[in-house]
């Protein structure tokens, strides 16, 4: 190893903290950033803050969504155009989901909100009062579960997006956060005043390497999306049948689901789950290729164990998890897809118990290419 790629490794783990990119009003709907991010370093991370208030009024929520709020934000996207692959949208995934995600493979982590009501600090239960709340949603740009020392071998190179890289934020509003008692009111505002809006304030984490360093690394592109299988878990109950297909044309890192019944009465265009989440829907995961199984559990509750076991935590209720990288900690381990065409069936199948007014998210984390240092 050349004596600046031996430089690169020592300091490829060591991030500079997060730094402000830009802030948006939060609202209903789309909020997209102004501008490009700064595509003149790698780009490992994102930590996204609503910053705002929230006053409930006459009644309080009869009960909560999971995580309540936590659906405050809703779908993010980090998308632009690479310089070799042209238009590619690397991140789309529920904020929500990847808060879960993070506690998954975070062990003992959490994010650190702030919560007060009338000015006293206390958890939030959604009861009538006067809400001055700081909520974090943490966006990590590389596979999980990873070392930071190697996740900038996996992160955005900013210059090969040459200030064409941005973030959309779908915002939600207050029927994601539970259900609405007999004239409940949610009305939102800036922190600290019942006047204007609360703000959605998008930090950038960055390895500190200098620009030399940088330009040797090429790092693999990663890649995280979802699609929801409502209509699977709602239209009958099957045995080893068929979840969803699968992506092809890149390496699949991991998979995963995530079930529980959908928040009923929520606005067109915001999705939560009720509390809690439920591992009697989707029940046990087994990839295949042209209808051979590439494991074959008998219990989905010893593969969950299997998996806790590997993270050194136990999976949340409502989550499977099939990750090819889980076992060595590498990336590179991910299932070779990217060699498989459209006359192969990739799919995901499994046990399911359909029921109506169920939900479900299938969640794919891919990689494109591999990483190369000179």
């Amino acid at each position: 190893m050349s004596t600046s790629a031996r430089a690169l490794m020592a300091l490829l783990g060591r991030y500079g903290k997060p730094e402000q990119e830009f802030s948006v009003p939060f609202q209903l709907g789309t909020m997209k950033s102004p501008t490009s991010i700064k595509t003149d370093r790698l780009v490992s991370a994102l930590v996204i803050q609503w910053h705002g208030r929230i006053v409930i009024g006459v009644a309080p929520f009869t009960s909560l969504t999971d995580d309540s709020l936590r659906n405050l934000l809703q779908e993010v996207r980090v998308y632009g155009t690479h310089a070799q692959f042209g238009a590619q949208t690397p991140y789309r995934l529920l904020a929500k989901e990847q808060s879960d995600l993070n506690r998954i493979y975070g062990i003992t982590y959490a994010p650190r909100d702030v919560t007060l009501k009338g000015g006293a600090a206390t958890a939030w239960d959604g009861t009538v009062g006067t809400w001055d709340l700081d909520i974090f949603w943490t966006i990590p740009l590389f596979p999980l579960p990873l070392a930071l020392q190697s996740a900038g071998l996996y992160s955005l190179k900013g210059p090969d997006w040459a200030g064409n890289l941005f973030v959309d934020i779908d915002g939600g509003d207050g029927t994601g956060l539970g259900t609405l008692g007999a004239g409940t009111t949610v009305t939102f505002s800036s922190y600290g005043s019942g006047a204007g809006s609360p703000t959605v304030f998008v930090n950038v984490v960055r390895p500190l390497i200098t620009v030399d360093l940088m330009n040797r690394v090429s790092p693999a592109i990663p890649f995280i999306s979802y699609k929801s299988v409502d209509s699977i878990v709602t239209g009958g109950s099957f045995t080893l049948g068929k979840i969803a297909d699968l992506n092809i044309g890149k390496r699949m890192v991991s998979i995963h689901t995530v079930a529980g019944t959908l928040q009923v009465g929520v606005t067109a265009g915001v999705r939560a789950f009720a509390t809690p989440l439920l591992d009697t829907i989707i029940t046990r995961l087994l990839p295949s290729i042209d209808s051979k199984f590439l494991t074959m559990p008998y219990s989905g509750l010893a593969q969950q164990e299997w998996d806790g076991l590997l993270g050194a935590n136990r999976l949340l209720a409502g989550w499977k998890t099939y990750n090819f990288q889980r076992e060595t900690g590498n990336p590179d381990a991910a299932f070779a897809s990217e060699t498989l065409t459209s006359a192969r069936r990739f799919e995901l199948d499994g046990d399911v118990t359909a029921a109506a007014g169920q939900g479900a998210d299938v969640i794919q984390s891919e990689i494109l290419g591999s990483p190369q240092i000179v």
